[in-house]
């Protein structure tokens, strides 16, 4: 019989921002699924990782995080070292780099607090970094599911479905609900403060391969991540997507008030075209019904037409200050990012 590889401890990093808006269910089959990974990763052996969960002392009662973490995940206290953390009105990229800044461990993993670790997770996320050359390995996260909204959100949005794997890993994106990474590495390299939402991630690699970091994706590792909690949130969300857009193609396509109106306008002819195929060709990948595939192609239509006029009032009232340029491929001696 073959033995199972020995994982070093790691320390898990999980923010509670995420926490606050998502059901409480989806927060409950996060932690018993993280308890239930890290009974299988314990399983023959002595390794004990530490799972720090981080908050917000502003907004978030730690007895809360406690409350969930007993009714949720009870025994996750016998096989890791589990820590409720306070911070002072840090948000969601903030935890994540005050995290790892306090991680005692060579290799960091991050996972949102709403994104339930499957089956062989934790292996699979920390199996490439036998390469030394590897920093960043990103995990595969799909979006869960229950109802027409999040239906149709699972088809339209950023994650790709299940069995999209050999795409995942196509994809030069690493999210950080679902990530690891060398911690010293990371130290020096935390995510930039930019005054946009949820985009630092991609700005955050886009020179890796340039400077000659190297980051690979696994479909392996995969998370189920909650869905987006209601109508109210999902307005909101499009919004923040839209000027976000907007503040990447500044840095990234034109500077130009009107080009950026035409990014606007032609990511949602883009995106609303992707969202429609895959409503009506993959539908039965999550159980939506045909009858309500026209209802489905509605709302994501919708959802991207908020994006569009946010990123166009964006485009028409702030201005940013653009960032360096992007680092030059050296020519020879550097290996790519994956």
């Amino acid at each position: 019989m073959t033995s199972r590889p020995t994982v070093a401890p790691v320390t898990i990093i999980i923010e509670w921002e995420n926490a606050i808006d998502v059901e409480d269910e989806w927060t409950a089959k996060a932690m018993t699924a993280l308890q239930a990974e890290l009974e299988r990763s314990a399983a023959g052996s002595k390794t004990r990782h530490r799972v720090v969960y981080l908050y917000d002392d502003t907004a978030v009662d730690p007895a809360v995080i406690r409350r969930t973490i007993a009714a949720s995940a009870p025994r996750l206290g016998e096989v890791a070292d589990v820590e409720v953390t306070p911070t002072h009105g840090l948000t969601y990229y903030k935890l994540k780099n005050f995290g790892v800044a306090r991680s005692t461990t060579e290799l960091t993993v991050m996972l949102d607090s709403d994104a339930a670790p499957q089956p062989g997770w934790l292996e699979n996320l920390l199996k490439p970094f036998a390469d030394p050359e590897i920093m960043v390995v990103g995990g595969f996260t799909v979006l869960g599911f229950n109802d027409l909204l999040s239906k149709t959100m699972a088809l339209s949005w950023i994650f790709d479905l299940p069995d999209e794997r050999k795409h995942t890993v196509k994809r030069a994106k690493v999210h950080v609900n679902n990530c690891a990474v060398r911690t010293d590495f990371f130290n020096n390299n935390p995510f930039p403060d930019l005054p946009i939402f949820k985009k630092q991630c991609g700005f955050w690699l886009r020179d890796f391969a340039a400077r000659g970091h190297r980051y690979v994706r696994t479909a392996d590792a995969m998370t189920i991540h909650a869905p987006h909690p209601g109508v109210k949130f999902l307005v909101w969300r499009a919004w923040t997507a839209g000027s976000d857009r907007d503040y990447q193609v500044f840095q990234e396509n034109t500077q130009s008030r009107i080009g950026r109106i035409g990014h606007a306008f032609q990511f949602l002819g883009k995106k609303t075209w992707r969202a429609w195929s895959r409503i009506w060709t993959r539908g039965s990948s999550v159980d939506l019904p045909v009858i309500q595939r026209p209802v489905a192609m509605l709302i994501a239509f919708i959802y991207y037409s908020i994006a569009t006029v946010s990123s166009a009032t964006r485009a028409l009232t702030q201005s940013y200050q653009p960032l360096p340029p992007r680092a030059r491929r050296p020519k020879l001696g550097t290996a790519s990012g994956a």
